[in-house]
């Protein structure tokens, strides 16, 4: 079977399309369609074939790659691994990146993910593990499916301080942010139901959701838009669960007291459920608005949740959700099936932090201020068409590219050795988001201009290749 038909129908499943012609020849090869060592066509030769840019198979190729499932050759082309085609030379296979700028993942500039150097706290912290609470801790039976009772009660302490008040009853810990996410949306959702999610959002609840069969609907985000439109897109899809970023999205902005006023005021007598994220919450550069659960006037359908990740180290895994305690319970109950608990040392580390949550966070938001003035800095720099606004929270820019798409654009930027995320990542259906990519600004000032340098060049490198610098294609051949 060629390759053209082992792919029919690519076009129609969700995601960008770069990454639906990447499952589809996954799947093809898994099938058998396509054996180890089967020659694929050159990415101009596919691309006609497929009526598409070429930046869709250079991106769908490079996937592949990446996971193993091809190999490529400067001279020879590119087949399906775990066999050499007749006519190709065994020798030098560890080549096989085609065009690629750099050999190695370990030279690749990261600007992708949006995290910070590990607080030193944390360092402090693992070395001060001991005392009466981890003596404790290691005669108990190791497994805490709702989560560690000392860590449950910081976490309500936490919310209560900052004017949400809170019981230990209405927190489950969880493995991270991911987990919480995939916690409650099992819980919420039903096949046909209708979730809504801001433009742009979080990657982490996309993957989940596309693995459902529920609609996704989109709404502008919270911060940009304000309540309105938010409420207006929930009320009029009957949405089941609505997933909000209030503070440090992909756009970096915080919503407005008054919008959160308004919001929780809506969604008193709304019968889905609103899970806010405020993952980034302690990464604000400013007061952050109230906690919308806060502003709900005890409504029953609003969901908390975070995590320790952003603010002290992502190797943690400490996640949580705040709730009322019947949501809680059911949580808790799909949470045993899941993992029995997350791992006891980093809740105990966690609760240790938490104790110093207040001067940590100080301490981040000048950490943040110094990193963001010398980050625009060096991007007025050497990206002087870019734009973007100044984020009020997180660790991320939102940059607005002066041409073009993202998809294509960050193909490029990662031949040049740096990974940023395209916008199109972060959306469901693309809209202003493709005309964005999202890069992290956490990296030493070093690292992160010599990233900014090589993402130039891949500027330049794009605007030198027709077929690269124009808009997506929009594939609708059925093949």
């Amino acid at each position: 079977m060629n390759l053209i038909e082992a792919v029919s129908g690519w076009s129609t499943h969700p995601g960008p399309l770069y990454q639906r012609l990447s499952r589809a020849i996954a799947m093809a090869i898994a099938r058998g369609d396509l054996p180890p060592g089967t020659m694929l066509p050159p990415e101009r030769q596919l691309a006609k074939a497929l009526a598409v840019g070429r930046s869709t198979v250079v991106g769908a190729y490079d996937l592949l790659r990446a996971d193993g499932a091809l190999v490529s050759r400067r001279g020879s082309g590119t087949w399906v691994a775990g066999a050499v085609p007749n006519g190709v030379r065994t020798e030098d296979t560890s080549q096989s990146l085609s065009g690629a700028a750099l050999d190695t993942h370990t030279q690749l500039v990261d600007l992708a993910t949006a995290r910070l150097p590990t607080a030193e706290v944390v360092r402090t912290g693992v070395a001060a593990l001991s005392g009466d609470l981890l003596d404790d801790v290691l005669n108990r039976s190791g497994y805490s499916p709702l989560g560690l009772p000392e860590l449950r009660s910081a976490i309500a302490d936490m919310f209560s301080e900052e004017g949400l008040p809170t019981k230990p009853e209405q927190i489950l810990v969880t493995t991270g942010t991911q987990q919480a996410l995939s916690l409650v949306l099992g819980q919420s959702l039903r096949t046909g139901d209708t979730a809504v999610v801001e433009d742009p959002t979080s990657p982490g609840v996309l993957d989940l959701l596309h693995s459902t069969s529920v609609s996704i609907r989109t709404t502008p985000s919270l911060p940009a838009a304000g309540a309105h439109p938010v409420f207006e897109v929930m009320s009029r899809t009957r949405a089941a669960m609505t997933y909000l970023m209030t503070t440090g999205g992909p756009e970096g902005l915080m919503a407005q007291d008054t919008d959160i006023l308004h919001l929780g005021s809506s969604v008193r007598n709304f019968d889905g459920l609103v899970v806010e994220d405020s993952s980034s919450r302690h990464l604000a550069l400013t007061e952050p608005p109230p906690f919308l659960a806060a502003r709900t006037d005890g409504a029953a359908n609003v969901v908390t949740i975070g995590s320790m990740s952003k603010l002290f180290w992502g190797g943690l895994r400490v996640g949580w959700i705040r709730g009322p305690e019947r949501i809680i319970a059911r949580l808790a109950r799909q949470k045993v099936r899941a993992d029995l608990g997350t791992p006891l040392l980093s809740q105990v580390l966690s609760v240790w932090l938490l104790r110093r949550l207040a001067e940590v966070r100080d301490a981040r938001a000048l950490e943040l201020q110094a990193r963001l003035a010398a980050a625009e800095s060096v991007l007025r720099r050497h990206l002087p068409g870019f734009s973007w606004v100044t984020p009020q929270a997180g660790v991320t820019l939102w940059l607005r590219l002066p041409a073009g798409a993202s998809g294509p654009f960050s193909e490029i930027a990662r031949r040049h050795g740096v990974a940023v995320v395209p916008g199109e990542a972060l959306s469901v259906g693309g809209g202003n988001s493709d005309e964005h990519i999202r890069l992290a600004f956490g990296l030493p000032a070093v690292e992160f201009t010599r990233g900014i340098e090589r993402l130039a060049a891949a500027w330049a490198d794009y605007h030198r290749t027709p077929d690269l610098s124009l808009e997506r294609f929009d594939a609708t051949l059925s093949l």
